[in-house]
């Protein structure tokens, strides 16, 4: 591969971890909201702004669209290092990557703008609940499927950086998923359900982009072993 060819590599895998930032944004919008539960349906989205929701979406689909590239960087980092069976894993990945911005809008905005459109038309809050939880299994099987699509990226990429396959040191297998879970779930415990503590459940989705700031090391660490030549 060609000096060039690094670098661009080094700036798409760069640029997921630019959409996960709008990811987190865009779960901020959801759950930073004083007094919001875990439960399914939240009666306080009656209160909300449906501008939220919908933005909220909105940069979902462009958090989606700059991880697209990444994975295609990491796709090509996997190639390097790992024989063909793991980069037929990575197409599998890559298709819950693709469905990244649907997975944000099902899980994240599509209850909370149809209980808030029916309870402003005057239906019911008993009601409203059926009908979102109605959504909530229709659209379930369909989640469950992409999401382990979605997954498959990361448990490539930590077998790749704890195998020593890409020559980082193995402690990076934190960045990312699991060390964006493991700061959500310390930041739930310090600010618990305040307004400020809604934000833990946006560090998942801030993990999910910052995967890629290992694929990014990676191809600089290429691109600074060429110059040195």
């Amino acid at each position: 591969m060609k000096q060039n060819e690094y670098g661009k590599n080094s700036i798409f895998a760069f640029l997921g971890s630019i959409g996960a930032v709008f990811f987190m944004v865009g779960d901020c919008l959801l759950y930073c909201k004083s007094g919001l539960s875990n439960s399914s349906v939240e009666p306080l989205w009656a209160d909300m702004s449906e501008q939220r929701f919908v933005i909220s979406a909105v940069l979902g689909f462009i958090g989606m669209s700059l991880m697209l590239p990444a994975c295609v960087s990491f796709y090509r980092m996997t190639a390097e290092v790992c024989g063909k069976v793991v980069c037929v894993l990575i197409n599998i990945g890559f298709i819950g990557v693709a469905s990244t911005g649907y997975l944000h809008f099902a899980l994240g905005s599509l209850l909370p703008i149809s209980y808030k459109t029916v309870i402003d038309n005057g239906v019911s809050p008993e009601l409203a609940e059926k009908l979102c939880l109605h959504w909530a299994e229709i659209v379930a099987p369909i989640n469950m499927a992409l999401i382990v699509c979605l997954f498959m990226i990361y448990a490539i990429h930590f077998y790749v950086t704890v195998s020593g396959r890409s020559g980082m040191n193995r402690l990076t297998c934190i960045v990312g998923i699991i060390g964006a879970f493991a700061i959500g779930m310390i930041w739930k415990l310090i600010f618990g359900s305040t307004a400020v503590g809604g934000a833990y459940g946006a560090f998942e989705s801030l993990g999910e982009g910052f995967t890629f700031l290992t694929v990014h090391l990676y191809w600089r660490k290429k691109v600074a072993n060429g110059l040195s030549r």
